[in-house]
């Protein structure tokens, strides 16, 4: 038996979730109205011809040509120019469909073979299948498109199939147990927010191992596979942005276009989902802290439960920080008795001591040393734990004293005690939150109110990118 032949989709992220396409195979994709179906199949031949010089033919009952290179300019796709280098043709469908199913099919496969195209769409086949007689001749039209078309031109030919308004049941059709790879797409809500979510049905002969997956119609469409992590000896120094007028800059300038930065004397709610470990979320975190330090300013932190000094320390060595400026500019404060032998500036506050006075004075002295205030960052669910609800006196405390004394605060709060949301949101300046969806780890705002944003890594830079869900 030959082995399958498979090709890249040069879809972004989505050749990380499939090994491929079958050569010569049928893609059925399938949604809801809005889904995305159109920017994954109109990515699929923009970036098979762009990346891997395989002509394409978009045959569309949808829209006329015009239309469709307008529409897709949005998402940065030039298919005029890839038709005028012979890459790219569109074919409207309506005026050939009144012949039936083989003259269409026929229309279809002369012009894919005209340009000698490797990549087919068809928008829709429920659209055209509506147009026949029959179910009968519905099946004759894909039999015939999956026979000629994909077989004897060796063209991988991908369908979009239109599916219910979300919530109502999903058929299965004759059409999906005979394609070779089914996708199907939908569009969500969290926390009211719009999210895309795509699942990967089958890929006939190949394994799939992660069959879902969250992805963005930004700058046209994107799966979002899990990220892996950072490899230290890659990195390249890490260059901050400038802190804004009368604020500081968040140290990742995607946030700092979506909400100008930090306030000087506010206070930052950072929620974070159980699901998420500390090189995560302190993807966001870290940020704030390396860009005091780098400016010579000092950080307070009272690690989150399960953070050690040292993990504090390895996540500022991924950042280009010398323990030079670590030993000189960051102090952890631990309960005592907090097993953690790590040579940094370690203070420890016995449970009958008042936290609250002895981190004022810290970050008073601190101040009056460096000629700043410090970034103080708490770990919520350790000051709650051995402090019990008296830490909701100090949390008020902590805002009143950044308030006057400028600096920075922000508050980790993990769901170990779920009550403390509703407490500490209403006071903090700004709230955010952080979960993983599929793997892939979500941000977004909830005052000021923000889109879902997808953290992803670059490859040589531990500062990431914020790309939009949209």
């Amino acid at each position: 038996m030959a082995e399958q032949i498979l090709v890249p989709s040069g879809v972004s992220g989505l050749d990380e979730l499939v090994k491929g396409f079958p050569r010569g195979g049928l893609i059925l994709i399938s949604g809801n109205p809005g889904a995305g179906k159109t920017a994954l199949a109109s990515a699929f031949i923009y970036n098979g011809a762009v990346k891997h010089g395989e002509p394409g033919v978009y045959a569309s009952l949808i829209e006329d040509e015009k239309s469709f290179y307008q529409f897709m300019r949005g998402f940065g796709y030039d298919f005029e120019e890839l038709a005028e280098k012979r890459l790219f043709k569109y074919l409207a469908l309506p005026s050939f469909l009144e012949a039936g199913a083989a003259s269409t099919v026929n229309m279809i496969f002369e012009t894919a073979e005209s340009i000698g195209a490797k990549r087919i769409v068809i928008d829709s086949y429920t659209a055209v299948s509506q147009t026949f007689k029959n179910q009968a001749e519905a099946r004759s039209f894909l039999h015939m498109a999956f026979s000629r078309i994909s077989k004897q031109l060796g063209c991988t030919t991908m369908m979009i199939k239109e599916e219910r308004l979300p919530g109502e049941k999903r058929e299965y059709g004759f059409e999906d147990f005979i394609a070779d790879v089914v996708i199907h797409l939908k569009t969500g809500r969290l926390d009211d927010k719009l999210i895309r979510e795509l699942t990967v049905i089958k890929v006939r002969g190949s394994e799939v191992r992660s069959p879902d997956a969250v992805f963005t119609l930004h700058h046209g469409f994107k799966a979002l596979p899990p990220i892996r992590p950072l490899k230290p000896e890659k990195i390249r120094k890490v260059e901050l942005p400038r802190d804004p007028p009368g604020g500081y800059t968040t140290g990742i300038p995607d946030l700092d276009n979506e909400i100008g930065g930090y306030p000087a004397g506010s206070t930052i709610l950072l929620e974070i989902s159980s699901k998420l470990v500390y090189r995560e979320y302190g993807s966001i975190l870290a940020p704030i802290v390396v860009n005091f330090l780098l400016k010579k300013r000092p950080c307070v932190v009272v690690p989150s439960g399960g953070v050690t000094a040292g993990d504090v320390y390895a996540l500022g060595k991924l950042y280009g920080l010398s323990e030079e400026y670590i030993k000189k500019y960051l102090y952890m404060v631990l309960e005592e008795g907090a097993s953690d032998n790590h040579p940094s500036n370690l203070v420890y506050v016995r449970p009958d001591e008042n936290i609250a006075e002895k981190i004022t004075a810290l970050a008073t002295e601190l101040t009056s040393r460096f000629g700043s205030p410090p970034v103080m960052v708490y770990g919520i669910d350790r000051v709650v734990r051995v402090y019990g609800e008296k830490a909701l006196d100090l949390m008020h405390l902590a805002q009143d004293r950044v308030r006057r004394r400028g600096g920075l605060a922000v508050w980790l709060l993990k769901p170990t005690y779920p009550w403390l949301s509703e407490r500490l949101a209403p006071i903090a300046d700004m709230h955010f939150k952080m979960t993983r969806r599929h793997g892939c780890v979500i941000f977004y705002g909830i005052k000021p109110r923000t889109p879902l944003y997808a953290v992803r890594a670059v490859e040589d830079n531990p500062v990431p990118r914020l790309v939009p869900i949209v």
